[in-house]
């Protein structure tokens, strides 16, 4: 199977779950919200958007680098394929090392935080919803690294979203006074068996001998330190998100917050098949990175075709059809934001292939250059924003966005050719592991098994 077949039937796993859970969390969220009422309803959502934020402060950016490290550790040799346990156990006692803290301050803080004794009670179960959460990201990032096991693994957690949506459906109809807190026990014990699952399966994913170890410290500090990029470009990409609604709320109105919210649905929505495609293209341009030369390039090559055709199909309809878009959605009121929605459109071309190129680069292990060009390219759209929102309100936010992506178009692509053209006395190859082997392995001799 070619490189880029691989790319598109992990990409369509990842886009068919998304998909699915996104509406399972919709349909919960009916159900949710049609039991509690618009209050209650809101103390649910504020305490899981508590525990969302602590399993991405949990993240540490292992949630990137166990897909990638774990893909290079496959079908590599005896003396280095177990490290794929050896990876996930680190990933759990670095993720546990903050999880655990935060979870207690949590805990501790709830009444001082919320105001009532529901809320209080719903903080603290999402303070463990968030410490399971973070515990089955490394397992489940860990099969992300095995393009084989990947559809089983999205199956699972798909079914388990579907037992939540059942187990709360079936308690609000049992008990119409449900608490927030019975609610998110559900989500807890559905995360709880969810990780039971993923661990039941993975003596078949990756063998009797690779089971999850607690390595040494030094091991362990290396995991981190390969981790703390990803962790970096995450929070950089979790600003640059949030950046432009924040600015506009001190720059402009409030009306110019709702045109760029309306226009930026349309952008999030475009990028849910370019986020899948991502999510499948990182493990295989890993373990191609390690092939022949050839080999290689033709599968760089492809995601790059891939990717420019994708951004045409998604951009050509938000720069054609914006008014009439908008009419459709949100109605005549919102019909003024089509300016903004172009603009949206037009950054959208570099940020698609921008993302498409740190995608490349951290299959190399050149993640710290990704790292550092998203930085450019949040600094540049922070002073653009500042200069055009004054004036332009929503749609200079958009050109900001658009400005800081263009700026790092072409640094990004010419860093992309350099990292995986070989030097002559450098011969082409994946980068280290995390793990280093138990014994010398003669790096320069292309193994068999890796070019499968």
């Amino acid at each position: 199977m070619t490189a880029l077949k691989r790319i598109a039937r992990l990409s369509a796993a990842f886009l068919g779950s998304n998909v699915a859970r996104g509406g399972i969390a919709f349909v919960l969220s009916l159900v949710i919200g049609r039991a509690l009422g618009v209050e209650r309803f809101g103390r649910w959502v504020w305490c899981t958007t508590w525990a969302a934020t602590l399993t991405f402060v949990c993240d540490l950016g292992l949630g990137l680098l166990l897909p990638r490290d774990g893909a290079r550790t496959e079908d590599v040799g005896a003396a280095i394929r177990d490290s794929i346990g050896e990876l996930a156990g680190s990933a759990l006692v670095l993720r546990l090392a903050v999880a655990i803290p935060a979870a207690a301050v949590m805990i501790v803080a709830a009444p001082w935080v919320a105001g009532d004794a529901e809320t209080v009670r719903g903080l603290q179960l999402a303070a463990l919803l968030g410490l399971v959460s973070a515990v089955y990201g490394c397992v489940g990032a860990a099969f992300r690294s095995r393009p084989a096991r990947v559809p089983a693994i999205l199956v699972v957690e798909t079914s388990w979203h579907g037992v939540q949506l059942a187990a709360s459906f079936a308690w609000v109809r049992a008990q119409p006074t449900a608490s927030v807190a019975a609610l998110l026990a559900i989500a807890v014990a559905v995360q709880l068996l969810q990780t039971i699952t993923a661990l039941a399966m993975w003596r078949t994913a990756f063998g009797a001998d690779a089971r999850i170890r607690v390595p040494g410290w030094r091991f362990t500090r290396d995991t981190l330190r390969r981790a703390l990029p990803f962790a970096a470009a995450g929070l950089v990409a979790n600003v640059q998100n949030r950046l432009a609604p924040l600015m506009l709320g001190s720059l402009s109105t409030q009306t110019d917050i709702g045109a760029f919210g309306a226009a930026s649905r349309f952008a999030t929505t475009a990028r849910l098949a370019p986020g899948a495609i991502f999510a499948g293209a990182l493990p295989v341009l890993t373990q191609a990175h390690g092939d022949e030369r050839a080999q290689s390039d033709e599968a760089f090559r492809a995601f790059d075709r891939l990717f420019a055709v994708l951004t045409a199909v998604t951009v050509l309809p938000a720069l054609l059809f914006a008014r009439p878009l908008l009419r459709l959605v949100y109605g005549p009121a919102f019909v003024s934001a089509a300016p903004t929605l172009v603009w949206m459109a037009i950054g959208l071309a570099p940020a698609l292939t921008n993302s498409a190129t740190k995608i490349a680069l951290y299959a190399v292990g050149r993640e710290r250059t990704a790292m550092a060009w998203s930085a450019v390219s949040l600094a540049t759209q922070a002073a653009a924003a500042l200069w055009l929102m004054p004036a332009f309100g929503a749609e200079g936010a958009a050109m900001a966005i658009a400005i800081g992506e263009f700026v790092i178009w072409l640094p990004l692509r010419r860093a992309n050719r350099a990292a995986r053209t070989a030097s002559p006395s450098s011969p082409r190859r994946a980068p280290t592991p995390t793990l280093a082997p138990p014994r010398p392995v003669v790096a320069d001799v292309p193994d068999p098994a890796a070019a499968r």
